[in-house]
C-alpha cells in the first residue's frame, strides 16, 4: 500500500500544476493500433525527441494557436484535414506537450486562461511528454523492446485521443495509424519553423508576459517514413500558420524581389560572439560583409548558423547588427537538412569546392561535356564547345560502362514511359556503377522528365496517350552543350509519346538561334535566342515552362516572363540551388501576381554534388529544389 501511494503522490505531483492540462496519461500504447510497424513507432518517437529539443515551451502558450496544414485535404479520411489547430501547453505549468483541435473553435472552447476546459462532445488529440517511471507498463515495455528514443534525460511521448462526455469524465482512445501520420508531419515541420516567429512588440496587453506574435505562415516540406509513403510520395508539403487561416500575402511592390515572405526572430541577444571556424574548404572564400577574399582555413563563420562567412569578427558583428540577426534562424534550419539533403549513395567525391580540382580527381578535366563544369572554357559560347570523338568523348573519356548509351532500355516487359523515384532506380535501370559521375550532368535532362511525367498530370497523361508535350524551356545556358545527354528523356518515354523542347534565352548563340535538332526518335529541341515574353508569340503553345536553376530573385528580365506566364495560365516549374534562393523565388513569383501550386520540395533528380558559394555554407545543388506554379 506504501508503494502504491508513492506511485500515486509522484504522479500527483508530476501531472498536476498550475497551468492547462486534462491529467495523466490514460494508458494507451501505440503497438496497439492496427497496422503499426514498429520502425514508425520508432520514427515517431525520434521527430518527438527532435521537437522536445527545440523546446518551444519557452515561448508558446495555449494562447497562441497553430494552423496546420499536411498535403491535400483528399490525402486523409473524410477528404479533410484531421487536426488542423495546435496549441502548445505546460510553459507555465501542467502537462508538457501539445493539443491538436478539430477546429479552431474547439480550441478556443476549451482554453481557459488558468486550465483547460472540459467540453461536452470536443474530441482532440494531444502528445503529453512523460517521465518514463510513471508511465504504464505496456509504453514501458514498447519503449525497451524497440529502443526508442528519449525526449530529453527521461522523458517519452504519450499520445492518444481524448473526448469530454456529457457528464465530465474523459474518453481515451488509441490514435488511427492516419492520425499519427498527421502527429509525425506536425512535429517534423514545427520543430524547424517555431523558432522562426517575430515578437510583435506592437500588439498586446502592455505588461503580460504573454508575448504575442507577428502573423507568420511558412511552407516545408516532410520527407515521410519509408513505411508509411503512400503512391511512391516520400514527400509532403506542410504548412504552418499563427494564428489559425493565415494565407500567403501578395506583397506590394514597395516589397524587394530579394526579400522572403517571413520574418524571423533575433536570437537570444549576447555580448560575445562565438567565432567558428570556416569548413570544408581550402580554397578563396568571401566575407559577406566587406567581401573581402579570404583563404578558407582563416575564413570564419557565424557561431549560431554556421552558415555565413566572414573575414573577422568584427565583420560578423557588424553584419549580425545590420541584416543577419533577422536571418539567422532561418539559415539554422536550412543548415540542419545538410544531411538530409545529401545523396549518399554515390562513390566518387560528391563536394566541388573548386570545380577543376574535383574534375581533375576523376579524370575529366577540360574533357568533353565536362568542359562546362568550370570556368576553363569560360571563353567559348554556349552550344559553341568544340565536338571531338563520339559518344564516349563526350562523357569525358570514361570507361564504356560508366555513361549511358543512346540505347533503348534493355526491358522488355514494361510497354510505357518509366516513372523513377530517384538516382538509385535510374542507374539500377541504366546498369550504371555507383563510382560514375554522369548524374551531376544527367540531372537536367532527368529534372525535365521527372516533371513531365511525374509533377506535372497534364503531361503525364498527354505522354500516356503517346501525345506529344510541348516544353517551353528558358534561360538555357551549360544545357546548350549537353545536348547528348538529353537523349536519356527519350529513352525513358520507352516507346510511349514525344517531346517537343523549346529552348529560349538570350544565351543561345545567333548562329543557332532557329535550327532544330532531333536528340533521338521521341524528343526535338529548337532553340531559340531572344527574350522569353518577346520571342513567345513566335512559338507553338507550350504543355508546360520549364526553368531549371532560374535564379527568379537575380535577374529584372523575369519579370516580363512571369507576367507572361500569369496571363498563359499554363503549369510553370522552376529548380533554384539552395533553400534561401527559393525562398527569395517565393517572394519574386507571389510579387508577380503567381500563387506557388507546387510547394519548394527536394528534386529527387538533384546533382548529387554539393556547390560552394564564395560567402555561405548553405546546402546548394544544381536543381537542389523544384517550385511550380498553375499546376
Amino acid at each position: 500500500m506504501d508503494l502504491h501511494l508513492k506511485s500515486l503522490f509522484s504522479r500527483f505531483q508530476e501531472q498536476f500544476g498550475s497551468g492547462p492540462g486534462l491529467g495523466p496519461g490514460s494508458g494507451t500504447c501505440m503497438m496497439k493500433v492496427d497496422g503499426i510497424a514498429p520502425n514508425f513507432i520508432k520514427s515517431i518517437y525520434k521527430a518527438s525527441a527532435a521537437l522536445y529539443r527545440t523546446e518551444p515551451w519557452k515561448r508558446l502558450r495555449p494562447g497562441h494557436l497553430f494552423g496546420i496544414r499536411v498535403g491535400k485535404d483528399s490525402d486523409w479520411p473524410g477528404k479533410k484535414q484531421p487536426f488542423p489547430c495546435v496549441q502548445f501547453i505546460g510553459g507555465d505549468g501542467g502537462d508538457v506537450g501539445f493539443y491538436m483541435f478539430r477546429s479552431e473553435n474547439d480550441a478556443k472552447k476549451m482554453t481557459g486562461s488558468r486550465e483547460t476546459i472540459h467540453v461536452p462532445n470536443v474530441e482532440l488529440l494531444r502528445v503529453t511528454y512523460e517521465v518514463e517511471s510513471l508511465m504504464f507498463p505496456s509504453n514501458r515495455k514498447m519503449i525497451k523492446s524497440l529502443s526508442l528514443e528519449a525526449a530529453g534525460s527521461d522523458r517519452f511521448p504519450v499520445i492518444d485521443v481524448v473526448r469530454c462526455t456529457p457528464s465530465g469524465n474523459l474518453r481515451f482512445r488509441n490514435p488511427t495509424l492516419e492520425e499519427l501520420r498527421f502527429v509525425y508531419a506536425f512535429m517534423k515541420a514545427i520543430s524547424l519553423v517555431h523558432s522562426l516567429l517575430q515578437v510583435d512588440r506592437e500588439r498586446g496587453p502592455k505588461y503580460s508576459t504573454v508575448v504575442c506574435f507577428e502573423p507568420f505562415i511558412e511552407t516545408v516540406d516532410v520527407q515521410w517514413p519509408p513505411e508509411v509513403a503512400k503512391g511512391g510520395y516520400d514527400l509532403v508539403a506542410v504548412t504552418i500558420s499563427h494564428p489559425p487561416g493565415q494565407a500567403y500575402e501578395e506583397k506590394s511592390s514597395s516589397v524587394s524581389a530579394g526579400s522572403t515572405p517571413t520574418k524571423y526572430v533575433e536570437p537570444p541577444r549576447e555580448d560575445t560572439f562565438s567565432d567558428t571556424k570556416g569548413y570544408s574548404s581550402t580554397g578563396l572564400r568571401q566575407c559577406a560583409l566587406c567581401e573581402k577574399e579570404v583563404h578558407g582555413e582563416q575564413s570564419l563563420c557565424c557561431g549560431r548558423c554556421r552558415a555565413v562567412v566572414y573575414c573577422s569578427s568584427i565583420c560578423q558583428k557588424q553584419h549580425w547588427n545590420d541584416t543577419h540577426k533577422s536571418k539567422c534562424g532561418l539559415y539554422k534550419a536550412m543548415m540542419e537538412r545538410e544531411e538530409e539533403l545529401a545523396i549518399m549513395i554515390f562513390l566518387f567525391p560528391c563536394s566541388a569546392d573548386q570545380p577543376c580540382k574535383w574534375l581533375e580527381s576523376l579524370g575529366i578535366h577540360q574533357q568533353g561535356m565536362w568542359r562546362r563544369k568550370c570556368s576553363c572554357y569560360s571563353h567559348c559560347p554556349f552550344g559553341l564547345l568544340p565536338v571531338k570523338g563520339g559518344l564516349q568523348e563526350l562523357w569525358g573519356g570514361i570507361d564504356e560502362f560508366e555513361y549511358p548509351h543512346d540505347s533503348p532500355f534493355n526491358n522488355h516487359f514494361i510497354s510505357s514511359p518509366y516513372l523513377l523515384s530517384g538516382w538509385s532506380e535510374y542507374y539500377n535501370l541504366r546498369s550504371l556503377p555507383m563510382s560514375s559521375p554522369v548524374a551531376d550532368i544527367l540531372s537536367h535532362p532527368l529534372t525535365v522528365y521527372h516533371i513531365l511525367t511525374t509533377l506535372n498530370i497534364s503531361s503525364k497523361n498527354l505522354i500516356l496517350k503517346g501525345k506529344e508535350v510541348i516544353v517551353h524551356y528558358l534561360g538555357p545556358e551549360g544545357e546548350l552543350d549537353w545536348m547528348p545527354a538529353f537523349a536519356e528523356v527519350g529513352h525513358l518515354l520507352n516507346g510511349l509519346g514525344n517531346v517537343q523542347i523549346v529552348m529560349v534565352g538570350p544565351e543561345v548563340p545567333t548562329n543557332l538561334s532557329g535550327t532544330t535538332s532531333g536528340i533521338g526518335s521521341r524528343v526535338r529541341v529548337n532553340l531559340v535566342r531572344g527574350v522569353y515574353q518577346v520571342e513567345a508569340s513566335y512559338l507553338p503553345s507550350p504543355h508546360v515552362v520549364i526553368a531549371l536553376n532560374s535564379r527568379l530573385e537575380s535577374y529584372s528580365s523575369w519579370g516580363g516572363a512571369l507576367d507572361l506566364i500569369k496571363s498563359l495560365g499554363v503549369p510553370a516549374f522552376f529548380t533554384d540551388q539552395s533553400e534561401v534562393s527559393c525562398a527569395n523565388a517565393k517572394q519574386v513569383l507571389r510579387n508577380a501576381g503567381l500563387h506557388i501550386t507546387h510547394p519548394v520540395t527536394p528534386n529527387p533528380f538533384r546533382s548529387p554534388v554539393k556547390n560552394l558559394t564564395a560567402s555561405s555554407n548553405l546546402p546548394s545543388y544544381s536543381n537542389g529544389f523544384v517550385f511550380g506554379v498553375n499546376t
